[in-house]
């Protein structure tokens, strides 16, 4: 029924704004609902500004009517209808709907559990017992019950960290110590009017039982301005039996907390502003963090507002109060890579990569993002306008040095790696004496990585670093395209295998084929007005394709497959016809060729 229906018309007066694009729709609603025995109530209002906002009273059982609302989406019918409870059950359910808004959840996350056949009298006959009943069959998502907590302050720019793996074992209460920062107040609609709140950034540096012994401290990274948060605050937790879900009185709900857990009246406001004051209270409890599999769940409530709201003067009514959550953010050394766990053999890495340029950042970019402990990166050219086409970072960077821009952008983003840049042209003899040579570069860099990438798409670069890294056994991968970029490489090398120029020997005795591009002479270069040399035409969507491929492979080579030898990786975007392609890999061995007279 999402193909508009050619023989309906649009009825005279305010329709849905899909009523238009699929006419007949609207009735087809109306009438699966009149036939079932409901008659639904429009919201005229909402009708007039285009949207279908219905409420019904619908019988659960024969002792059992809730009041509903559902609101139509306006890409209905391709998603569903929400659907809110707004009474009928007391108490409500605990499980598949929204503790403050009462939308339920009727149906997975997965849109294509709504079939745009149904109508809204379908999706409750077959789906709304099972949800507010906790019974029939489910997708495997645990609750967690601090995404409804988050929501509270999500658009506040504020969070507060904390480590999945803290366990507080029999303690019940204490104080968490906070270091954090507010540099700026946001307007936000609280519940009882419009406010100015802080916008917190906080980790929690340690948390203490209410004897104030530390149980756990801050072993995670920190972006750079938090690690250096110069802010203090002590704040009050309390443990609790049971899941806490924010309610939709703020106000009184943290009344009755304060009443029950008398320990939370420790919080002490502080300034964020002139005449502005917050402060935190922590709860902890047990949450569904993943299906079936109950953990701590961590939730700081803020109060914050005027100073007289904390302090009201004598004989005077103190001023209102506004009250939200800071939304938790697990970044604990466990949290970070808990969505890739492939990338567990990167955590005690330490890999260098000789190049950063169009495809050796990308390589840079993503082994940080996926937890490499220790990048060192040796380039020595500087970011132009021109260049930035195909370099990851763009115009805030023009003028400084790929290797120290790339360094300090990956300190800002990915924290959890320490970055060294080594701004060194390799190969080039400086004239002063006091400037540091290949060797002084190189040999330590080499000897303590894991691993060497050669992004500079020189030879003579490619063949000094297989030879040092052969030396001391260190895996090495090159990168490269063709002058045309109709292909490239991504090659392995390792001891005791094919070197660079083993692969020289195989392509042109054509036992591997080469690239296509591979021979092309220097008409496929150009010389971009003031460059100092040539380049190759090509973009950089092209290029991470190689990028990305380096980094698969330095997993696989961290990982177990170092020992299978060299490898070479053909890439190409030219189809048998000649024709452009989606890209499409050739994968073969490198072993030693019996021409190359090379050190292997």
């Amino acid at each position: 029924m999402v193909d508009p229906d050619p023989s309906m018309t649009t009825p005279a007066g305010p329709v849905p704004r899909w009523e238009k694009r699929y006419p007949g729709r609207l009735k087809y609603e109306l009438d699966a609902l009149r036939a079932a025995g409901i008659t639904p109530e429009i919201d005229k209002p909402a009708l007039a500004a285009g949207r279908l906002s219905l409420t019904v009273d619908w019988p659960l059982d024969t002792a059992t009517t809730l009041r509903l609302q559902a609101v139509f989406p306006d890409a209905y019918p391709h998603f569903r209808p929400q659907v809110f409870l707004l009474a009928g059950l007391d108490p409500p359910p605990a499980r598949h709907r929204s503790p403050r808004e009462g939308n339920l959840c009727l149906l997975g996350r997965d849109t294509r559990q709504w079939t745009p056949g149904w109508s809204l009298c379908t999706l409750l006959q077959k789906q709304l017992v099972d949800a507010v009943r906790d019974t029939g069959e489910e997708d495997p998502q645990g609750e967690p019950a601090e995404y409804w907590w988050n929501n509270l302050g999500s658009d506040s720019g504020s969070y507060c960290l904390i480590d999945s793996d803290w366990n507080l074992a029999n303690a019940s209460h204490g104080t968490l110590h906070l270091r954090y920062i507010h540099d700026q107040t946001l307007k936000v609609q609280a519940e009882n009017g419009t406010s100015r709140s802080p916008a917190v950034r906080a980790y929690v540096e340690e948390v203490r039982d209410e004897d104030g012994q530390v149980l756990h401290q801050w072993a995670g990274p920190l972006p750079a301005d938090l690690a250096d948060a110069k802010y203090q605050l002590e704040v009050p937790w309390v443990r609790s039996k049971d899941t806490i879900l924010p309610e939709p009185q703020l106000g009184a709900q943290l009344k009755k907390l304060r009443q029950e857990y008398s320990w939370l009246e420790r919080a002490r406001p502080r300034n964020y502003g002139p005449g502005l004051k917050f402060d935190l209270r922590a709860l902890v409890y047990p949450s569904e963090l993943a299906f079936n599999e109950t953990g701590l769940g961590w939730c700081f409530i803020m109060l914050f507002g005027h100073v007289q709201g904390f302090e009201p003067k004598r004989k005077k009514a103190p001023k209102p109060l506004h009250i939200t959550a800071l939304p938790v953010f697990r970044a604990g050394p466990g949290d970070i890579g808990w969505r890739v766990p492939a990338v567990a053999s990167l955590r005690d890495k330490r890999i260098l990569v000789v190049g950063v340029g169009a495809v050796g950042a990308p390589v840079a970019i993503e082994l940080a993002r996926n937890g490499c402990r220790t990048l060192d990166l040796v380039d020595h050219d500087v970011i132009e306008p021109g260049n930035t086409i195909r370099w990851p970072l763009g115009a805030a960077v023009w003028g400084q040095g790929k290797a120290y821009a790339l360094q300090a952008f990956l300190g800002r983003q990915y924290p959890a790696t320490e970055v060294h840049s080594h701004p060194h042209f390799i190969g080039i003899a400086a004239q002063a004496m006091s400037d540091p040579g290949d060797d002084d570069i190189l040999d330590t860099l080499i000897k303590d990585a894991d691993l060497v990438i050669d992004g500079s798409a020189s030879h003579g670069v490619t063949t000094l670093l297989d030879e040092r890294c052969r030396g001391v056994g260190v895996p090495l991968i090159s990168l490269s395209a063709t002058p045309t970029l109709d292909g490239g490489t991504v090659v392995r090398h390792v001891r005791k295998s094919g070197c660079p120029n083993c692969l020289l020997h195989a392509w042109h005795k054509h036992e591997i084929e080469p690239p296509l591009g591979q021979d092309a002479g220097d008409e496929a270069l150009i010389q971009p007005a003031g460059c100092g040399e040539r380049t190759f035409t090509g973009a950089d969507y092209d290029l991470q394709e190689l990028s990305l491929q380096a980094v698969r492979l330095a997993i696989d080579t961290l990982s177990v497959k170092a020992a299978e030898g060299s490898v070479v990786q053909t890439l190409s975007f030219v189809d048998d016809g000649q024709a452009r392609c989606p890209p499409r890999w050739r994968v073969e061995p490198l072993p030693k060729h019996p021409d190359c007279r090379g050190g292997h």
